[in-house]
């Protein structure tokens, strides 16, 4: 007798396509994929992929849509076990560094994404997305100011766009090869200098260490004397 696969609830089944269609997409581009290649992907029928979606582009926009939260999710628990916002914002860094591998598919979509920017729906969802996290890094830096841990002085949206830069840099490093030209101790002092510039009590000429707490307690102790260097 044969056993019928559960049949999944619709939120549930929409959500498997999403997922299956944002590692399609990423393994080739937003052009060659068929409705065909992203049903099978979804291990569906293509009329059923179009009862959830009505057309390869929305499908694509969902996929994009449904990026910047997961992101964003990770990096506000990172703000709610880290008590100084500089430091939440090293945790971020460093932790975006260590886990490019595993979100490559991510990095993908939003880069085949940016090419494909002449489009208005597609141009919007991007620009929601990099809103997003600006906004966070802006938000971070001003809670900074009020506490007295962040310069006045500093723009916090254009320090959050430095900061987003300094990611899309990494992915562009990732999706490249040149893993060599950026060790984890070469990023670990970027990321310390580009934070230590804009806090209120850091002395002239000197850069301060950061020692993250939650959750990469594990970041290796910069010895004395060493702060600022690279490998």
């Amino acid at each position: 007798m044969t056993t019928r696969a559960r049949r999944l609830p619709a939120a549930e089944r929409k959500k498997r396509i999403i997922e299956s269609a944002r590692a399609a997409f990423a393994a080739s581009n937003y052009w060659k994929v068929s409705t065909a290649d992203l049903a099978r992907a979804a291990d569906i029928s293509e009329p059923a992929l179009y009862r959830y979606f009505p057309s390869k582009k929305a499908l694509f926009l969902s996929t994009l849509r449904t990026t910047a939260p997961k992101l964003i999710d990770s990096w506000q628990r990172i703000a709610s076990e880290v008590d100084d916002p500089l430091e939440t914002l090293w945790s971020i860094g460093v932790g975006y560094y260590d886990s490019l591998k595993s979100h490559s598919a991510v990095m993908k979509l939003q880069f085949q994404a940016l090419v494909e920017a002449d489009d208005p729906e597609i141009r919007q969802a991007l620009r929601e997305n990099y809103s997003s996290f600006v906004d966070l890094f802006a938000e971070l830096l001003e809670d900074g100011k009020k506490r007295g841990l962040v310069r006045e002085d500093v723009d916090a949206r254009a320090f959050a766009w430095h900061f987003l830069g300094m990611g899309l840099m990494l992915d562009a490093r990732h999706l490249l090869g040149f893993e060599s030209d950026f060790t984890r101790q070469r990023v670990e002092t970027l990321v310390r200098m580009l934070i230590d510039s804009v806090r209120a009590d850091q002395p002239e000429g000197r850069l301060r260490s950061i020692t993250a707490t939650l959750p990469y307690d594990h970041l290796p102790i910069v010895p004395s004397g060493m702060e600022g260097t690279s490998t």
